[in-house]
């Protein structure tokens, strides 16, 4: 490079107007002096001879002179090209060529420091972002990613050293096919869905005309949570349209009785009227417990309350459900167990929530347990069934809102219980996890701080 520099500096210098200046005066002198001698006596063709000879003389020294000083300056940049700037008290008649120079070196090295700057921030950063970064060449070839692309294609047990092409990262041919579409345009987006486990992606690509920037943004859990959102719109409605329906048929029957003076048929549909009335009444509460919690307004009312007590209540509560399901709740509790500070009202309403969801999956003539211990800082509650309980697919998702397990979803229930139970958990600052096999029940645990 600084070869080709110094090739064009020499050349910029022997255009100057100077030598050539220098060169015509020196070559117009000495062809008049040809002449002369040709017209002049040979008396004085010896002296004109000779002044021809000094003129070449001065003219080859003039031209060695100057080149022996291109070729000084030439090594005077080359000895000094890491100087941010070079003078001009050795070789004036070059100031102007070495201001151009300077003002070269220092744009030069401007924008090598800004760039310098820009990929320092970009590796110190990348692997900071939420989104991952790919950078490609047009061979589909890797030049630089994030971490986060390797989270987000789920790369981290990866056994292979390298990855050097796109196709090392994902074969999915959507993705292919927008590397190959972001060629053709500045900028492109696009959304894609990866299978085996199926998740969805934003992408975006910046085309620089040198290479490809990829840009994947995970956008899983935001289409999931609008999937889950209409089944639930739809599956509540279908649950409110059902006891409205119910109930409207029992008024009819219920009139009628009431004309035929049939006490006994009377009694049995304003009772299920009634059982229509308790079933909308949980689901309208259950909507507004969520959204209460969720937009935080309901506020922790901590009691203090003796454990043992408080879940008597409950499972007196459940007496008659328990009994109509033929299901025996037993409750185990760590001697010694220390009152705890809690929000009463919430705390009912998960753990009656927790027991009503074991009941509904329990089969007859089997057994619900509640453990309750505690340690220095957390004291725990696990509800056990021995139910149908719940696939390896569903289990890490049943705390999500509006959440209903394959298989289920004829069932009577609203699909946003275990939600409420979670908010409320995360109210008293503690944790709630599940642990299930298939047709072997399901084990509730939760885990609180003493407040």
């Amino acid at each position: 490079m600084w070869n080709n520099f110094f090739y064009k500096i020499k050349y910029q210098i022997l255009g100057i107007s100077f030598s050539i200046t220098v060169f015509l005066f020196n070559f117009f002198l000495i062809l008049i002096f040809l002449i002369l001698i040709l017209f002049l006596e040979p008396d004085l063709m010896l002296l004109i001879s000779f002044l021809i000879f000094i003129l070449i003389t001065i003219t080859l020294y003039s031209v060695f002179l100057f080149k022996f000083k291109i070729n000084t300056y030439s090594l005077e940049i080359f000895n000094k090209k890491n100087k941010k700037k070079f003078n001009n008290f050795k070789f004036p008649e070059f100031i102007n060529i070495t201001h151009s120079i300077n003002e070269t070196i220092n744009y030069l090295k401007n924008e090598i420091n800004s760039s310098k700057k820009l990929l320092n921030l970009y590796q110190n950063s990348k692997n900071h972002f939420n989104d991952g970064v790919i950078f490609l060449d047009y061979d589909m070839n890797v030049i630089d990613y994030n971490h986060q692309t390797i989270k987000l294609f789920e790369l981290e047990n990866n056994n292979q050293k390298e990855l050097i092409k796109l196709t090392d990262f994902s074969t999915n041919l959507d993705l292919f096919n927008f590397y190959n579409n972001s060629k053709k345009t500045k900028y492109l987006e696009t959304d894609i869905t990866l299978s085996f486990p199926q998740r969805y992606y934003n992408l975006k690509s910046i085309n620089t005309n040198k290479f490809i920037i990829i840009i994947l943004k995970d956008t899983t859990e935001h289409i999931n949570l609008d999937i889950t959102r209409k089944e639930f719109f739809a599956n509540t409605s279908h649950e409110l349209k059902t006891p409205i329906t119910s109930m409207k048929l029992n008024l009819d029957a219920l009139s009628n009785s009431k004309k035929n003076n049939n006490d006994l048929d009377f009694d049995f549909f304003l009772n299920k009227i009634k059982q229509d009335s308790d079933r909308l009444e949980k689901i309208s509460k259950e909507i507004i417990d969520l959204h209460e919690i969720e937009s935080g307004k309901l506020s922790l009312n901590l009691q203090e309350c003796e454990l043992s007590v408080f879940l008597d209540q409950i499972k007196n509560n459940f007496y008659i459900i328990l009994k109509k399901n033929k299901i025996l709740l037993d409750i185990y509790i760590q001697s010694g167990f220390p009152k705890i500070q809690i929000d009463k009202d919430m705390f009912k309403n998960a753990l009656e929530n927790l027991l009503s969801n074991s009941i509904r999956y329990s089969k007859p003539l089997t057994k619900i347990e509640i453990h309750c211990n505690y340690s220095k800082k957390y004291f725990n509650i696990s509800i056990k069934d021995f139910g149908i309980g719940l696939s390896d697919k569903d289990l890490p998702h049943i705390f999500e809102r509006f959440y209903r397990a394959e298989g289920l979803r004829s069932e009577k229930h609203s699909g946003i219980g275990l939600s409420i139970v979670k908010q409320i958990i995360d109210v008293h600052k503690g944790e709630v996890f599940a642990e299930s096999l298939l047709n072997e029940g399901l084990t509730v645990s939760i885990k609180i701080p003493y407040l």
